[in-house]
């Protein structure tokens, strides 16, 4: 028996030397090399066969396996020859005799490899390291049958590390209603070879269904695996204090020589009764398991994570209004003599909400005015982006309301909506009729998307800007803006600066001619921005035909330009800033029938930049 002894020694010398030997330097292939190591390995089994006979261990049983049947439960804790077979089966090292956390993983996986037949008898999904019945008979039946002789690895062999991530951040509060609401990241990085994650752990410190329906554990942003948290699915390490969730089937391979962000997420819900509760999780030592490239699997992290928290609550979500900064301006709008023009936009608001999501059941506008008194406006519609939510017929001096609603604003998102109207037939009674809608924070009914609870919009009242009906219109469109300070004029001992204004714009024709003034007063109007103590002159110049010599005229569809050049001359002993702007335009049909626009809605692009004006001496 010595001299088998010794030929196992040798080969198992001369597999190590192939095994650290370059083929090169060898003078060998790869191929060779292989072939050569095969052999050795075939002869091995060979002589590992004839000592377990002379033992009287069975083919390719271990022969600390010699003579030993399996017939008490094993445990942590156990020791003696029953744990040194256990230890030399299942390849663990040293093999000591005594049942310690490596030994525990081993029967882990054994157990697991073995599910069909000693697990799922038992309920299972996941193996316990409790070396019980069913676990025994396998064991036994395995030595007497003795398992074939394990191939020859050819794979590379790697390692795993794992790390917690800064994001999402420790002592968070989440609410109920969220759903896949993270609360943990962590780091896994792969060296050596590329390796596949199959399971994690994460233990808790309460009773982790009661407050967690669901885990998802996410590749970065894409979800690979979702666990139902039942009692059942849970291991209770200790009652009351210590449970951990095992979750297998991740399948997610992390590629030699970079870090992948895996991401848990978790659906809360809390206790009848209760209104927060405080969630402790740790990623415990051996936390995580992978299989690298020569099959072996590998555990990480070495040492248990720090231990974090989360807290569930029941607070209830918040949502503010405002308005949109691409709310439509005052302006004309141009409708029909004989047929309705539709879906005018009127306002653009923005709903945002916070700490939870947030159902929108009703959205009231304040009472609508118009300045003609018989209804500038036919229907008011709601939209959120091209889709209608509601539709009301409108009443002129009533509040509408759109209604019922199920609109969903997730947690910490904006939906812009926007209220958009049909405009009717538009008479002679009609034109240059206004009027605008405005919706106020306590014009929206809403509630918490998880608790159901009311909640009271925040934020200023949303408000549109007028709008003008006409059948014939010019539509206005900026094309330049300059001032500059000038001493023209001013005698060289006055401190006294003057400034020139310009702005430049178009003005096309929309439905019919249209007639703009050429003179103050019945025509174009720049004004300065203090106006008090400034002295302003202007000039007017267009590229449109002169008619009547006090109109200019622009045909239907036509554009023109118009430019107003201004002169401001500071009045007063005191400096300032100031600038130009159009202040209105009167225009009409013909030259008879006039409308003037005020531009105190205004787009602040109409106006110059502001420029410093010296006081006089």
């Amino acid at each position: 028996m010595s001299n088998i002894k010794r030929k196992i020694v040798a080969i198992v010398t001369a597999l190590t030397f192939s095994l650290s030997v370059a083929g090169p330097a060898w003078g060998a292939t790869v191929e060779e090399l292989q072939a050569q190591i095969n052999a050795l390995l075939a002869q091995l089994s060979t002589l590992q066969a004839q000592l377990a006979a002379l033992t009287g261990a069975p083919a390719g049983v271990p022969a600390a396996c010699a003579g030993i049947t399996f017939t008490v439960n094993l445990t942590v804790g156990s020791s003696g020859n029953d744990v040194k077979c256990l230890q030399a089966y299942l390849n663990v090292t040293p093999q000591t005799g005594y049942f310690g956390p490596l030994t525990k993983a081993a029967v882990i996986s054994f157990q697991e490899q073995y599910a069909a037949e000693v697990l799922t008898p038992l309920g299972l999904t996941a193996g316990t390291g409790f070396v019980g019945a069913k676990t025994r008979a396998k064991l036994n039946a395995l030595l007497v049958a003795a398992p074939p002789v394990t191939p020859p690895v050819t794979g590379k062999e790697g390692t795993l590390a794992v790390t917690a991530a800064p994001t999402p951040i420790d002592a968070d509060t989440i609410y109920v209603g969220q759903e896949k609401v993270a609360v943990a990241g962590l780091y896994v990085k792969a060296l050596g070879s590329d390796v596949k994650l199959s399971r994690i752990d994460i233990n808790f410190t309460t009773r982790p269904w009661l407050n967690i329906s669901t885990i998802t554990i996410a590749d970065g942003t894409t979800d690979v695996i979702s666990y139902d948290v039942t009692q059942a699915n849970t291991i209770e390490v200790t009652v009351g204090s210590a449970y951990t969730i095992r979750i297998t089937g991740l399948n997610i391979t992390v590629p030699d020589g970079t870090t992948k962000t895996l991401n848990i997420k978790v659906n809360p819900k809390l206790v009848v009764g209760d209104t927060s509760e405080l969630i402790t999780y740790q990623i415990p030592t051996n936390g995580l398991r992978g299989t690298d490239g020569a099959g072996i699997d590998q555990y990480a992290p070495s040492t248990a994570l720090t231990a974090r928290t989360f807290t569930i609550a029941t607070a209830s979500g918040a949502l503010a209004l405002s308005t949109n900064a691409g709310n439509p301006v005052e302006r004309a709008v141009i409708g029909s003599a004989s047929a309705i023009t539709e879906n005018v936009e009127l306002l653009r608001l923005d709903v945002k909400a916070t700490i939870n999501d947030v159902i929108i059941s009703k959205v009231t506008t304040a009472a609508i005015t118009d300045t003609d008194g018989a209804g500038a406006l036919q229907t008011l519609k709601l939209y959120d982006g091209d889709t209608l939510l509601a539709a009301t017929s409108t009443v002129t001096g009533q509040a509408h309301v759109f209604s019922p609603l199920n609109l969903r604003v997730s947690k910490d998102t904006t939906k812009t909506l926007s209220i958009k109207a049909d405009i009717p037939i538009v008479t002679a009674a009609k034109l240059n009729a206004s009027t605008s809608v405005s919706v106020a924070a306590t014009g929206i009914t809403s509630a918490d998307a998880g608790t159901f609870a009311s909640i009271t919009a925040s934020g200023a009242t949303a408000a549109g800007n007028k709008i003008h009906l006409y059948t014939t219109a010019p539509s206005l469109a900026l094309v330049s803006t300059s001032i500059a300070t000038t001493r023209e004029g001013r005698a060289d001992a006055s401190n006294t600066i003057s400034a020139i204004g310009k702005i430049k714009f178009n003005v096309t024709a929309l439905g019919g001619d249209v007639y703009v003034g050429t003179t103050t007063g019945t025509g174009i109007t720049a004004a300065a921005a203090t106006a008090a103590s400034t002295s302003i002159t202007s000039d007017y110049t267009s590229n449109a035909t002169v008619d009547s010599t006090t109109y200019w005229l622009v045909r239907q569809a036509e554009t023109k330009w118009f430019e107003v050049t201004s002169l401001l001359t500071n009045t007063t002993t005191l400096a300032y800033f100031t600038y130009v702007k159009i202040s209105q335009i009167k225009w009409g049909t013909t030259t008879s029938a006039v409308y003037t626009w005020d531009w105190s809605t205004i787009p602040l692009e109409y106006r110059t930049s502001a420029v410093y004006l010296q006081g006089t001496n």
